[in-house]
């Protein structure tokens, strides 16, 4: 293959995917924090957990998962809905749900196995 095809056919990978890098960066970003990261497993494989639910899944203080769930939320990665007393948190971005299929972040019968 010659040299400027190679350069073209890498010059145009970057042309089709130039709008979506500024969200896949931010998205790493999020994911790049191991608190972050380990609040979204729990999530994905219980969504609808509360904040102490979800800190007694990652063994973090309910401050430090109320902090996290606050940066996701900001980013809009997850939402919470008001269940009585409780916010119950739920992942909502999909690129984040499709990178958690790639780390193998499983699945309970409170979220079914499915393609992404």
């Amino acid at each position: 293959m010659a040299e400027e095809e190679l350069e073209r056919i890498g010059s145009d990978a970057l042309a089709k995917v130039h709008q979506t890098i500024p969200e896949w960066i931010e998205v790493f970003s999020l994911c790049a924090d191991e608190t972050r990261i380990r609040i979204l497993i729990a999530m994905h494989a219980a969504p609808g957990s509360s904040v102490s639910q979800l800190a007694e899944a990652t063994q973090l203080s309910a401050n430090t998962v109320t902090q996290a769930l606050a940066t996701l939320h900001r980013a809009e990665v997850v939402q919470a809905q008001r269940d009585g007393k409780y916010r119950r948190w739920q992942l909502i971005h999909p690129g984040i749900h499709q990178l958690l299929h790639q780390l193998e972040a499983p699945h309970s019968k409170l979220h079914p196995e499915h393609q992404v």
